[in-house]
């Protein structure tokens, strides 16, 4: 073979090679461009549902801001309610006429007595006021509802506003107008907390 025709194969040979690299070239880059979209697709979509959820996330946390502002702004309007409501019971009761004082009393005694023995203590103004007259009448109470009646008024005072202490044996209890709205406060409150949050009673 002539050196001109083993030129020529040696340069027919590498431009075929060189068309074959080149092809295999295009082919990798065709692949590795496909690649990348579908992963760059893939990074794009698990970017998208990240957002996604991390949008639910804070609108759902946003929503649950917002449902707990409104519930305490309703609870604290409902006890600024109740706040008014017992302090215009407890001016009403602190300006009872002393004949419907009196028998307010008497009502409560009779009711809170257990034994009929009991002590009454009362403020150092209830005592003088009706003292040993209210006694008897709330022994005579008693009496007609079948009770025993010999209750004793306290020898001692206290400052206890109006109302009165139930002094047994070995307990005592605490029938003052304080304590009496201080309770029913309290239960008031309760039910509205179960209104607005659905509570179950205990």
């Amino acid at each position: 073979m002539s050196a001109e025709k083993i030129v020529e194969k040696i340069l027919s040979d590498a431009r075929a090679e060189a068309q074959r690299v080149v092809e295999n070239a295009r082919a990798q880059a065709v692949q590795i461009r496909e690649q990348a979209e579908r992963e760059a697709q893939q990074q794009r979509e698990l970017i998208l549902a990240q957002a996604r959820q991390e949008a639910q996330s804070r609108r759902r946390a946003q929503l649950a801001a917002a449902t707990a502002a409104a519930r305490n702004a309703v609870l604290e309007a409902k006890r600024a309610l109740l706040e008014s409501v017992f302090e215009q019971a407890a001016a009403k009761l602190a300006a009872m006429p002393a004949h419907e004082y009196k028998n307010w009393l008497l009502r409560l005694i009779v009711h809170a007595v257990e034994t009929g023995e009991e002590e009454v203590v009362l403020s150092a103004a209830d005592k003088q006021a009706l003292g040993e007259a209210l006694i008897a009448e709330a022994n005579a109470q008693l009496a007609q509802h079948g009770k025993k009646g010999a209750l004793r008024l306290s020898a001692e005072t206290r400052e206890i506003g109006r109302g009165f202490v139930l002094k047994g044996t070995h307990s005592e209890t605490n029938v003052t107008m304080a304590t009496l709205m201080r309770r029913a406060k309290d239960e008031l409150e309760i039910e509205v907390a179960q209104m607005l949050f659905g509570e179950a009673r205990k």
